[in-house]
């Protein structure tokens, strides 16, 4: 009895004895940056960043194949962590967050069926182009409210989705997800968006939305920043983000939206937002008129005087 006892005692002193050894001969080395990186992320797991996961955007921090900036959620405060861990140095970039492009609601951009499947956007894209008359427009579906990670998408009213800017991280997920591509990264700091995305001639963006742009260039005119292509304005933002209140009163369809001047969802949607918009473009719009008038009578009279003047000359 004894006997057994000890070899067994002695079988498990060997094994441990083995076990130990292995342990150490075949251990993986973490690499100390790895952890100390794993301790910042921010455990969204995204994808944002364009890899598998936090650990994933890690690894490849590590291997020197990502950059430290390319964390949307964690910002440039995550990134300038990582520039220490790593010791690099970090060139900060403009925050960006998503826009839906759309303003046609299904008060200004009516459905022309109704569409039964299940409520995914892509589904109903399929399907004849879709059930709202704008082919353009944003569905309203919610599929890319379904794929955000940090709240920062919601439903209004009349059928739009919009992004709360301040929730959203640009980690472009929504942008993916979005079967129309209506859905765009901007400068968290522009306030002037033009919100439509059809690019057809203007008689046939009217004849299906109120509210889209038709190309018509007056916006042009108040800044250099928004061009036209494809008879649609867009904005530059590339070039800039200062553009003046004027651009979105001169838009005709009131396509074009000011955040300095109102809340989007109460631009979008709310009766009164909308009254008093429209009449501060027409009162903007009258006053122009005035001022293009004085302005032409004024050169109109300059011209004459000149022409009096080199008459008694001669």
């Amino acid at each position: 009895m004894i006997t057994a006892l000890l070899v067994l005692c002695g079988v498990g002193l060997v094994m441990a004895i083995l076990l130990a050894i292995g342990r150490k001969a075949f251990a993986v080395e973490v690499d100390r940056k790895l952890e100390l990186l794993m301790d910042i992320m921010p455990g969204a797991n995204c994808g944002g960043c364009g890899f598998p996961g936090c650990s994933g955007y890690a690894n490849a921090l590590v291997q020197g194949s990502a950059s430290p900036t390319a964390c949307p959620p964690g910002g440039d405060d995550l990134a300038a962590e990582i520039g220490k861990i790593l010791g690099v140095d970090v060139e900060t970039s403009e925050p960006m967050v998503a826009l839906v492009a759309c303003a046609g609601g299904d008060d200004a951009s009516p459905k022309r069926s109704v569409y039964s499947g299940i409520s995914d956007c892509k589904a109903a894209h399929v399907v004849a182009g879709g059930f709202k008359s704008c082919t353009h427009g944003c569905l309203g579906l919610g599929s890319c409210i379904d794929v955000c990670a940090f709240d920062a998408m919601y439903k209004t009213e009349n059928g739009l989705v919009r992004v709360d800017p301040d929730k959203c991280t640009g980690c472009k997920k929504c942008v993916a997800t979005c079967p129309r591509g209506i859905i765009k990264m901007v400068p968290k700091k522009a306030t002037v968006h033009v919100l439509c995305t059809n690019p057809d001639k203007a008689k046939a963006v009217k004849a299906v939305c109120s509210v889209g742009c038709t190309g018509c260039k007056l916006c042009v005119k108040q800044s250099k920043l928004i061009k036209v292509q494809e008879a649609l304005a867009v904005v530059d933002y590339d070039s800039g983000t200062e553009i003046p209140d004027t651009a979105a009163l001169a838009c005709p369809q009131a396509a074009i939206f000011d955040s300095r001047e109102y809340a989007l969802t109460d631009w979008l949607s709310n009766k009164s937002t909308r009254d008093t918009f429209e009449k501060r473009a027409d009162e903007w719009k009258t006053a122009e008129k005035k001022r293009k008038a004085e302005a032409k009578a004024k050169a109109t009279a300059k011209a004459d005087a000149q022409k009096a003047n080199k008459g008694v000359e001669s």
